[in-house]
């Protein structure tokens, strides 16, 4: 029996089949375009959230930048180091933009501190100096350096930052890790503790001023029906004898006035913020080092070229800090030294009142608590970069090996340590050698104290508009 075949059905199939091939190649064309339209969706939507909604990202990473990043947003609000990127997480987008608010506030509180300086010149000179009195002075032009100097800093802190940077990365893998707490907790702790304390010793400051006028005003008798008035021209005198009283220029200036203080605890936290940083990293590497120490376990060459070269990474970096922050260093030992005398001084003699008394014990106390930090803090580098060959020393000699040769000869002839402009270094003996100096200056302000003794006291119940001609 034979089955005629049906020409439709044949001629049919292959169409089906062009037809299902057709199909299957538009779905998986459709499905490629649109994997690649929602992928430019989104990279599109993240570059506009990055725009439009910037926010900080952080990540895991326990970095010296990122601890010490609120501390540098702070200073900011006050016009000092006023540079860009620090919100960011990486240092090559640091900039310090010249036309920028940053560096107009930056300019405006530094000429406003000039203006008063040239202004409390010439009001000393119409009243008379003394050794208590002539601190006005010294105290503006020593902002003024200070923020220029930090200005300077701004200018070469993205090279610092992305070495930084990369030392930070190589301590934050193994073999390395932290014992305790992490740098940035350790970097806000201290900082937090120590901007809270220069606030309460400037609260403490600007109280005994109010008190010792509202003392003034009742034992004058004066009638005054705007006391921020009163305070202000008694407080700007160097000013407003020289311009007219105004509500918004008293405000402003005791902006400026914040901002100058601000400027003095400002350099000795981030050289104390800094000095942690440092020491935390030859830490680290003292940690490494610790399983040599019973002499056991003898490592090769490869172990001693990885230590070294991480040890040598730290050093560079410290290098590059002293050669930027040097200056920074030499005015704050010579202001914590001025101001170390001046506060003994004001203790040394009969306060006018209790407000006076805890002000100026409160300010001594605080300040020879942050001068002794800032010498400890950096010492501690000195002290934990030679560590290494304490412990290099109890290798026995089978091993022994030329890199660790080098290791050990690096360590002894070199001196690692913070200075100032290369006059000294800080560790544990400067700070000793700055108490002898103390005591002999303070000395030196005693005679001065009692030479000048009878210049530059306003008389009470000077009114401001005689201020100007008060006699010597």
């Amino acid at each position: 029996m034979c089955v005629r075949s049906n020409p439709d059905k044949e001629n049919r199939a292959p169409a089906l089949e062009s037809v299902r091939t057709l199909a299957t190649t538009m779905c998986r064309s459709m499905a490629t375009t649109a994997m690649k339209l929602a992928a430019k969706g989104y990279s599109l939507r993240q570059r506009v959230r990055q725009k439009l909604c910037p926010k900080i990202v952080d990540d895991d990473r326990d970095t010296f930048l990122r601890g010490i990043r609120p501390f540098v947003i702070l200073g900011q609000m006050f016009g000092i180091f006023p540079i860009y990127g620090v919100t960011r997480n990486d240092p090559e987008r640091f900039r310090l933009k010249w036309f920028s608010l940053r560096v107009i506030l930056n300019l405006t509180v530094v000429v406003t501190a000039l203006l008063q300086a040239y202004y409390e010149y010439g009001r000393l000179k119409t009243i008379g100096i003394n050794a208590k009195n002539v601190s006005s002075l010294i105290f503006f032009i020593d902002a003024c350096l200070i923020n220029v100097l930090f200005l300077n800093l701004a200018t070469k802190w993205r090279s610092v930052a992305m070495k930084w940077d990369e030392v930070d990365d190589t301590f934050n893998r193994p073999p390395y890790h932290m014992q305790g707490w992490s740098l940035r907790k350790r970097l806000g702790v201290v900082s937090f503790t120590l901007v809270f304390l220069a606030a309460v010793e400037h609260i403490l400051s600007i109280v005994s001023n109010v008190h010792n006028q509202m003392v003034e005003i009742k034992y004058c008798n004066w009638t005054e029906p705007n006391y921020f008035q009163h305070y202000s021209l008694r407080r700007f005198a160097n000013i407003y004898l020289n311009f007219p009283y105004n509500s918004l220029s008293a405000v402003f200036f005791t902006y400026v006035s914040s901002a100058l203080t601000m400027y003095w605890n400002y350099q000795d936290i981030f050289i104390i913020m800094i000095s942690i940083g440092l020491a935390t990293r030859f830490q680290q590497i003292n940690n490494y080092l610790k399983i040599l120490s019973d002499g056991v376990l003898i490592p090769g060459e490869d172990f001693w070229i990885r230590v070294r070269t991480n040890y040598v990474a730290v050093c560079e970096l410290l290098d590059d800090v002293d050669r930027a922050i040097s200056w920074t260093m030499l005015i704050s030992c010579a202001t914590n030294l001025y101001y170390i005398c001046l506060q003994i001084l004001h203790v040394s003699k009969k306060l006018a009142n209790t407000v006076e008394d805890a002000y100026y014990g409160f300010s001594l106390g605080f300040l020879i608590v942050r001068t002794v930090i800032v010498f400890l803090s950096a010492a501690h580098i000195h002290d934990c970069a030679k560590k290494p060959l304490d412990i290099i020393m109890k290798i026995p000699n089978v091993g022994w090996c030329v890199e660790l040769e080098r290791f050990s000869t690096q360590l002894k002839s070199e001196k690692v340590a913070l200075s100032g402009m290369g006059f000294f270094s800080l560790t544990r003996q400067l700070l000793f050698s700055m108490a002898g100096t103390i005591v002999t200056y303070e000395l030196v302000m005693l005679k001065f104290d009692q030479e000048s003794e009878s210049k530059g006291n306003i008389p009470l119940c000077t009114k401001f508009r005689r201020l100007e001609h008060v006699s010597v």
